[in-house]
C-alpha cells in the first residue's frame, strides 16, 4: 500500500466554512426559537385578552337585563344594542329568527350583521350557557360571546352576541413578527458574512502554518511561521516556530557530528592503515611498537568520539541531572582533584557556601578542563588559582593561572571547536567548547579575561538556582 493511500481522507469542506456553517446555523435556530417562543406569547396573551374582555361585557350585559324589566324581545334586543357603541375590531348584533334584527348604529365598527356565516354559527349553537367561543369564517376568525332568549317552551327566539375580530390583532401579531423574520434572515446572513471575514483572520495563523510546514524540508529547515496577532493562534505560531528552532539546532548538531567525525577521524584512520600496511609481521620489535602507537592512535579516537558525543549531548534535557549541591564541599572535591593535574602552585582562592541546583558531574568536568588548560599552557610552579562564588543571582566558578594568555584577537575564536591557538599543543580543541556547552546547558555562560604574557582566567557561571 502507498503512503498516499494510507493517508486518511480530509473532511469535505475548509475549517473556515465549517465554522462559519455552525455559526450561522446557531444564530438561526436562536434567532427562530426567540421568535417563535415571543410569538407564542404573544398570541396566548392577545388570546387571553380576548377572552376576559368578551366575558366581562357578557356579564355587564346579563347584570343589565336582570336589572330591567322586559317589554318584548324587539325592544330588550333594540335596546342592548342601543348600549353598545363598538371600535373597529369589535361588533355586536341582535339576531331574531335567524336574522340579523338590530346593530350598533355606529359606522366605525365591526360589522357582524354583513357576515352571514357567522350569523349563522351563532343561531345554529344550541349551547344555552353563555361562554366565549371561536368561530372562523371566510372573512376572519372571532371571538364571540353570546346571550341566547328561550321561549316558555324553550326554544331559542334571539341571540345577542357581541364579537371580537380576533383574526386582525393576530394578524397585527404576524405583521410584526413577519418584520422580525426579515430583520432575523438579515441578521443571519451579517452573521455569515462577518462570522466568514472574520474566522478567516482568525484562522489566519493556521493558513501561515501550513504554508511553512509546506515550505520546509529535511535539507531547509530555515523557514518560520510569521506570528498575527496576540492571542492562543499566535502563541501556537511562537510554539512551532520554538519548536522548528530545536529541529533545526539538533539538525545542524547532527550534520556538524557528522562533518567533525569525518574530519578528525580521517586522519587517525589514515594513520592507522598507513602503519599496519607497512608493518612487518616478522619483526617483533616493529611490531611491538605499531602496537604501542595504535594504541595511542585508538586512545585519542575514543577520547575525540567521547568529547563529540558530549557536545551532541548538550542540547538534550537528559545532558544534565540537576539536583541540590552544597558548593562548599564541591569545591573542596575539585581543588582535591586538579592538585593531580600538574605541579603547580594550587590554591583556592574563595570558596562559596550553600546549596545549589546544578549538575555536580558536569559542572567538576567542566572546571577540570579549565584546570588542565591551565596547566597545558603555564610554566611548572606557577600559582594556579580557583575558586566559588555566589554573585547576585549568579554561581561562579572560576580558574585563574598565570600563563602565556591569549592575543585579543583569539578570544573569538577559542569556543570553537578544533581551535588550537597553539598547533604544537596536545588535545583535540574540544575542551572550551564543552565547557561552554555545560554552562549553557545550566541557562549560563563561559566567561574569560586574558592578559598576554600575564594569565588568562575563565569563569563559569551559572544560575544559583534553590532547591
Amino acid at each position: 500500500m502507498s503512503s498516499r493511500s494510507r493517508q486518511p481522507r480530509g473532511r469535505a469542506g475548509s475549517v473556515r466554512a465549517r465554522v462559519v456553517i455552525y455559526l450561522v446555523s446557531l444564530s438561526a435556530v436562536s434567532l427562530a426559537v426567540a421568535g417563535t417562543t415571543a410569538f407564542l406569547i404573544e398570541r396566548d396573551v392577545i388570546e387571553r385578552t380576548v377572552t376576559d374582555e368578551l366575558a366581562s361585557q357578557a356579564d355587564d350585559y346579563l347584570r343589565w337585563i336582570d336589572e330591567n324589566e322586559p317589554t318584548g324581545i324587539d325592544a330588550l334586543m333594540r335596546d342592548a344594542v342601543g348600549r353598545f357603541t363598538g371600535t373597529a375590531d369589535e361588533g355586536a348584533v341582535a339576531i331574531v329568527d335567524a336574522r340579523a334584527r338590530y346593530a350598533p348604529a355606529s359606522e366605525d365598527r365591526l360589522r357582524l350583521e354583513d357576515d352571514a356565516a357567522l350569523i349563522e354559527a351563532l343561531w345554529a349553537d344550541t349551547t344555552t350557557a353563555v361562554q366565549v367561543r371561536r368561530i372562523e369564517t371566510a372573512s376572519t376568525a372571532y371571538a364571540t360571546a353570546a346571550i341566547p332568549f328561550l321561549d316558555s317552551s324553550g326554544e331559542r327566539v334571539a341571540v345577542f352576541a357581541v364579537a371580537i375580530d380576533e383574526g386582525a390583532r393576530l394578524g397585527d401579531l404576524r405583521a410584526t413578527f413577519t418584520v422580525y423574520a426579515i430583520v432575523a434572515a438579515l441578521a443571519v446572513a451579517a452573521v455569515g458574512i462577518v462570522g466568514f471575514l472574520t474566522v478567516g483572520r482568525l484562522l489566519e495563523p493556521i493558513r501561515l502554518l501550513d504554508r511553512t510546514a509546506r515550505r520546509i524540508s529535511d535539507t531547509d529547515l530555515s523557514q518560520r511561521v510569521p506570528i498575527v496577532g496576540d492571542d492562543d493562534l499566535a502563541r501556537l505560531s511562537q510554539t512551532v516556530n520554538a519548536m522548528l528552532d530545536r529541529l533545526e539546532g539538533a539538525f545542524a548538531d547532527q550534520r556538524r557530528l557528522l562533518d567533525d567525525a569525518s574530519h578528525e577521524l580521517r586522519t587517525p584512520l589514515t594513520v592507522i592503515r598507513a602503519r599496519l600496511e607497512l608493518l612487518e609481521p616478522r619483526d617483533p620489535d616493529q611490531v611491538e611498537a605499531t602496537r604501542d602507537e595504535l594504541l595511542e592512535v585508538a586512545a585519542d579516537m575514543s577520547r575525540l568520539v567521547e568529547d563529540l558525543v558530549t557536545l551532541a549531548k548538550a542540547d538534550r534535557p537528559e545532558f544534565l541531572r540537576l539536583g541540590p549541591v552544597d558548593v562548599g564541599d564541591l569545591t573542596d572535591a575539585a581543588a582535591t582533584r586538579v592538585a593531580a593535574l600538574g605541579d603547580r602552585d594550587w590554591h583556592v582562592e574563595d570558596r562559596a557556601e550553600g546549596t545549589a541546583v546544578v549538575d555536580a558531574q558536569r559542572l567538576t568536568q567542566a572546571w577540570l578542563q579549565l584546570a588542565a588548560n591551565a596547566v597545558k599552557f603555564s610554566a611548572e610552579g606557577t600559582a594556579v588559582r580557583i575558586g566559588s562564588a555566589h554573585d547576585g543571582p549568579d554561581l561562579v566558578l572560576w580558574c585563574a593561572d598565570e600563563g602565556r594568555g591569549i592575543p585579543p584577537e583569539d578570544l573569538p575564536r577559542i569556543r570553537d571547536r578544533f581551535v588550537r591557538l597553539d598547533p604544537g599543543a596536545e588535545g583535540l580543541g574540544l575542551g572550551l567548547p564543552i565547557v561552554g556547552a555545560i554552562a549553557e546547558a545550566h541557562g549560563g555562560a563561559l566567561e574569560v579575561d586574558s592578559t598576554p604574557g600575564v594569565g588568562s582566567t575563565f569563569r563559569i557561571r551559572v544560575p544559583w538556582r534553590v532547591a
